[in-house]
């Protein structure tokens, strides 16, 4: 077989796990569960830019989003970003094992299943971290253009994959991690292309420095995000096999079964034997290795550390972004997939009937984890029939009814999902932003979401009329998930006028006016700053990748 072929067929192979993944979700529907929430068309407004009271949690993947649905709409991106996860995510790894050159197509097979199927992205897809994922498909990209970037080529390829993992805080945090222990490790360390990294996480970053708030996190919360065992003999063992998210319900059914945790074991051996293997190939694997042992660290801080933990992010603006340990495991997959190539690699120069082995390594991590075929639980459904007609009543800033951070709709097939309603609808709106997790409720980051939700409760358990504490806050509109349940609004508050009634929800208006709110000048100008730089720089890279491309046609 020719060199051509091999390499496509290996680029193929990515492919075909993305549809066995992905193919029951891309029938026509939306797949809505936990914090993956795609609408129609989201409006883009300049709250999506980081300029409120709340924290930039979806900052500036939810600004992508409301461009990206104006062209595609918003059924057909929700599927190409549940496509893209693996794809991106397979081919990535096969094209950085082409670019370490540690073995030939088969062990890089292996090396890319692993990679794409494994129990961190098989949790986090469920709970709907596509935007955590999508920064995951692009590590492996970052990577490689790294190791090119120290022989002095590919500075575009780096900044556009240092942009994929840009799309949330995590992602960013993650890629600047990578970049930079790989950039200047000894040999040929270069530090300026981390600057054109660090503009393009620039929106996140310049919106969190710049918020009005505090931005220190409830101490309980590093108890209910922990990390956990998954019947791995501990919560180190079960990060080490990729696993230990902290919400049980998005924990594949199989996990913790004794045949999973043999081949997870045997898959963690192998990898730490390849990577030992690299090592003494080229030292450059350190910086790899040294990015896992921070991930593992920060993986399990809120175990080992808990208390002094707490108090961490309870005074340090910021720190709570850390209180998920396990969400920034992406390094150490990263290495473990390489690892086990490596290792598929060596144990094929070794043994008979090599392709027969080589074929068992590749569909290990399949067999170790079947519940990811099909798309690891996640199902499609539909928007209700009235909520086009609520969006052409509403006329103002607005509160969701019951003021929740999360539903289990019947339309969505009772399964949780983030609150729709403030990105379905154009309108502005206050979201709430406590969660609940293991029955305890947790404090929210977001002022002015907190002084809604303080007004709601002193209304239901003194029957004042919470109406003049919402028009205080700039509230004039109630829009009512009427599956939800809870105390009806006409209940609490006088003078409510209905606007709108479908069989799904109930928009309202409050009597009186709402009182506006004003962004500070000065921080919206910083914001939007940050916005044009970083805007700026992505553009730099891709003129920059579409001239390199120009030149090797024409060499060509």
């Amino acid at each position: 077989m020719s060199e051509r072929a091999t390499r496509v067929l290996s680029s193929l192979w990515p492919v075909l796990l993305t549809l066995l993944i992905t193919a029951p979700l891309l029938a026509p529907g939306y797949v809505l569960g936990y914090d993956m929430v795609f609408v129609p068309d989201l409006t883009l407004r300049l709250d999506l830019f980081g300029v409120t009271t709340a924290l930039p949690r979806a900052v500036p993947s939810d600004v992508i989003v409301a461009l990206l649905d104006n062209v595609v709409g918003g059924q057909v991106l929700n599927k190409a970003v549940l496509v893209a996860i693996p794809l991106l995510s397979g081919l990535g790894l096969t094209a950085l094992w082409r670019e370490l050159r540690l073995g030939g197509p088969l062990p890089g097979a292996a090396a890319a299943t692993l990679y794409l199927w494994n129990p961190f992205v098989a949790e986090r897809l469920r709970l709907g971290a596509w935007a955590l994922l999508l920064g995951y498909a692009a590590l492996p990209w970052l990577v490689r253009s790294a190791f090119r970037l120290r022989r002095g080529e590919g500075w575009p390829g780096f900044l556009l994959a240092s942009a994929g993992c840009a799309l949330t805080a995590s992602g960013g945090i993650i890629g600047l991690l990578v970049a930079a222990l790989i950039l200047l490790w000894p040999g040929r360390g270069k530090v300026w292309p981390l600057a054109g990294a660090v503009l393009l996480n620039a929106p996140w970053i310049v919106a969190g420095a710049a918020h009005g708030g505090g931005a220190t996190a409830d101490p309980a919360s590093v108890t209910a995000f922990a990390a956990r065992n998954e019947g791995y003999g501990g919560v180190l063992p079960t990060l080490l096999t990729l696993g230990g998210i902290w919400n049980a319900d998005v924990v594949p059914g199989n996990r913790g079964d004794q045949l999973p945790v043999v081949f997870a074991f045997v898959m963690l051996l192998m990898s730490v034997v390849g990577v030992v293997l690299w090592w003494r190939k080229d030292r450059i694997a350190g910086a790899l290795v040294l990015a896992a042992a921070v991930s593992v660290l920060i993986g399990v801080l809120g175990v080992v550390a808990s208390h002094g933990f707490a108090q961490f992010v309870a005074h340090v603006p910021g720190a709570g972004l850390f209180r998920d340990g396990q969400r920034y495991l992406a390094p150490l997959a990263l290495l473990e997939s390489v690892g086990f190539g490596a290792a598929v690699a060596a144990l094929l120069r070794h043994v008979p009937l090599h392709r027969v082995i080589g074929a068992t390594a590749v569909l290990l991590p399949i067999a170790a984890l079947p519940g990811l075929s099909g798309g690891a639980g996640l199902r499609l459904s539909h928007y209700p029939a009235d909520w086009p007609q609520a969006q052409r009543v509403l006329a103002g800033t607005y509160i969701p009814w019951p003021f929740e951070s999360y539903r289990a709709p019947l339309w969505n097939g009772r399964r949780p999902v983030l609150d729709p309603m403030p990105r379905y609808f154009a309108q502005p709106a206050v979201v709430p932003d406590e969660l609940i997790v293991g029955g305890h409720r947790l404090a929210g980051e977001d002022s002015r979401a907190n002084a809604v939700a303080t007004a709601l409760r002193t209304a239901v358990r003194s029957g004042t009329d919470p109406t003049s504490a919402l028009l205080q806050q700039g509230v004039g509109w109630i829009v009512v998930d009427r599956e939800a349940g809870g105390p009806a609004p006409r209940g609490l508050m006088a003078g409510l006028t209905e606007e709108f009634s479908g069989p799904t929800v109930t928009v309202y208006k409050l009597a009186g006016t709402a009182a506006p709110q004003h962004h500070k000048l000065w921080r919206t100008l910083v914001v939007l700053a940050a916005w044009f730089v970083a805007a700026a720089t992505l553009v730099a890279a891709l003129a920059g990748a579409v001239t390199k491309r120009s030149v090797v046609w024409r060499r060509q």
